[in-house]
This record gives structure tokens, C-alpha cells and sequence, in this order.
């Protein structure tokens, strides 16, 4: 609120000796009972204003020119953050140390600008998905260590969050520095039931949603979902609105089905994650250090699209300054949807 001082001259009224001498009585007679001398004072201070403005009335003393009080107006601004995830490699090699000025996005074709660069030192934070099914039981040994030693490779400060799922959900999110309650339950882990691969992904997203840091999801799975309560069309568009990176390893059996390459490829592609796809167990762990390292070395790209919200689809390239590395990067974003004005 602000508070505009109206011009206009000063009033002056004189009163006869009755009203000035009278003015205690007066205060004690409205409030029925003898009053202190200060607050009488305020209060014949009080009756002497309020007999100003009935004289000058009456006396067509000149009244200050009233203005009409001026319209209040509120504006309300909206504005998307853009959280674009990117890993730049050199060969096989990933590249470090680049800054903002490195970097060029593009939005629906046209260059906007990067208001935050966020790299190796902004922490991780990583929902870990390890499928547990009835079908990894001969495995399961070979699985849990190499998920453990991805976990042991995280920085002190990143956080993980270990999802472990069959026929049902179980979530073990890191509360502080240490990582002991994650990895017993790794350890702990037994192989049953079916595969509810699409609940998993969607439930790693849920988490992740709010939390700060470059936020990323690694998953392992032997096969399809098999028990999920959601369509693969399903997650793949709430991946694409939460723009969280999904590095997807498959291996064993299922492998030998293109559909599920087809499936994981998708998840990862999306928003500038991996798909890894291991025939051998025995290399499970070479491939949870590949996703550790890439994740270590990723940079994230924040920005305000200036697109108003249209609930649409819009495309984003990412590029450097260099061409000889190769970028690998959220592919777009949906817009907010429109704002219902009733």
C-alpha cells in the first residue's frame, strides 16, 4: 500500500474559551469517568479536530481538493525455468572446466541465453534403480556388487537415493553423508516376483522433483516391465517434462529382444542420458562406472524461456565452441500450460 498526501492549503479555525476550557469535562463525560490528564489532552486534542471540521463546514472555510484515489494495478510475471542437461566428450573422454560462454542453446531455432552454468561441483543427486525380479536370481550377487560399487563412487557430498524393485517398490533415500544404510540394503536385496520397470522410473522422477543439485536417474533391469500400472507412452512423457536424464542399463537375456534395447534407448535419449546394453554380467560393473564418470562430468544448463505457456512441445540443440566435442543434451521441453484466467 502507499499512501499519497493530498495538497491543499492548511486549516485554521479559532474556538471560544468554552470549548478550550471545557474539554476534560467533555472527556469524562463520553468515556464516564474521570480521566488522567495526559489522555485528556488527547482527547479534547481529538474534539477540538473533530469541531475544526464541523466549523469549517460551516463556516464554507476552504476545503482541500479531493482527488480521485488512483487505480491500483498488479502485474504478475511467469517464467519457466530451463534445466538442460549435457555431457561434452573428447572421443570417449569426457571434457571438463568448460563455462557458460562455452556453450550455445537454441531454442525452437532461435540462440537464447544461459543464465547458470551448473558443473562438477554443484552435487548429484541420483535415484538408483536396481531391478530385482524373480529373474535376476542366479545374478543377483554379480548385480548388487557392481550397484554398490557405483554407489561407492559418488562423491561425499552427492546423495542417492537406492530403489529396489520386483511385484513391489522399496525406496532407501540417503539422509546423511554416509552411505552404510544403502549399501546393507543392497546387500540385503532378494530376487522375486515380477518387473515394474515404468513405476520404478516414474517414482525415481517424483523424488527427484524439488530437489537441488544436477539430478540424474541410473537404472538396471534384465527385461520389460512386467507388472507396471503405467504405459511406457506414460513415462516417456513424464520424462520428457521433468528433463531428468535416465542412464539405462540392460543386460542378460532380455537382451536378446530389440524391443527392449528400442524401450531403454528411448528412456535415455530424451534427455541426454545413456543406454548401455551388456550381454555379460561380468561387465555390469565397467558399465555402472562409464554412467558414474558421465554424471560426475556433466554440466546442467539453466535458463528463462521467454515462450509464454502454450502446453507445447519446443525443441532445444545445444552446440560449444568447439567441434570437435561431441554434445550430448536435453532434446526439448514442454511449456507450461496455459493459465486458466477464470
Amino acid at each position: 500500500m502507499i499512501d499519497f498526501n493530498m495538497p491543499g492549503p492548511p486549516i485554521k479555525a479559532e474556538f471560544p474559551a468554552f470549548f478550550r476550557s471545557n474539554s476534560r469535562h467533555f472527556c469524562n463525560k463520553i468515556m464516564g469517568a474521570n480521566m488522567e490528564h495526559n489522555f485528556s489532552c488527547k482527547c479534547a486534542a481529538f474534539l477540538i479536530s473533530l469541531m475544526a471540521v464541523a466549523v469549517t463546514g460551516v463556516l464554507g472555510l476552504p476545503q482541500p481538493e479531493q482527488k480521485p484515489e488512483a487505480e491500483s494495478f498488479k502485474f504478475s510475471i511467469q517464467s519457466q525455468l530451463v534445466e538442460v542437461f549435457v555431457t561434452v566428450t573428447r572421443g570417449k573422454q569426457p571434457v571438463p572446466n568448460l563455462r557458460a560462454s562455452d556453450f550455445q542453446i537454441t531454442e525452437d531455432g532461435n540462440p537464447v541465453p544461459i543464465d547458470r552454468l551448473d558443473s562438477r561441483e554443484v552435487p548429484l543427486q541420483i535415484a538408483l534403480l536396481v531391478d530385482t525380479s524373480e529373474s535376476v536370481r542366479e545374478s543377483l550377487k554379480t548385480i548388487q556388487d557392481a550397484a554398490a560399487a557405483f554407489v561407492e563412487s559418488l562423491n561425499s557430498e552427492d546423495r542417492v537415493m537406492l530403489v529396489l524393485f520386483n511385484s513391489d517398490i522399496l525406496a532407501f533415500p540417503q539422509t546423511t553423508e554416509r552411505r552404510e544404510s544403502i549399501l546393507k540394503e543392497i546387500r540385503n536385496a532378494k530376487a522375486r516376483g515380477m518387473t515394474r520397470l515404468h513405476d520404478a522410473l516414474l517414482f525415481g522422477m517424483k523424488y527427484l522433483d524439488g530437489k537441488s543439485g544436477r539430478k540424474a536417474i541410473v537404472c538396471f533391469t534384465d527385461g520389460e516391465d512386467t507388472a507396471g500400472t503405467v504405459s511406457r507412452a506414460a513415462v516417456l512423457n513424464a520424462a520428457a517434462r521433468s528433463g531428468y536424464p535416465i542412464y539405462a542399463i540392460g543386460a542378460g537375456a532380455g537382451l536378446g529382444l530389440s524391443r527392449l534395447q528400442m524401450i531403454l534407448r528411448d528412456f535415455a535419449e530424451i534427455n541426454g542420458g545413456k543406454a548401455f546394453f551388456i550381454q555379460s554380467l561380468r561387465k555390469l560393473r565397467q558399465a555402472f562406472a562409464e554412467a558414474a564418470s558421465e554424471l560426475r562430468s556433466a554440466y546442467v544448463l539453466n535458463y528463462y524461456t521467454k515462450i509464454p505457456p502454450d502446453g507445447r512441445w519446443h525443441e532445444l540443440s545445444v552446440t560449444t565452441n568447439n567441434p570437435a566435442f561431441t554434445v550430448n543434451a536435453r532434446k526439448g521441453f514442454f511449456a507450461k500450460n496455459p493459465v486458466n484466467p477464470h
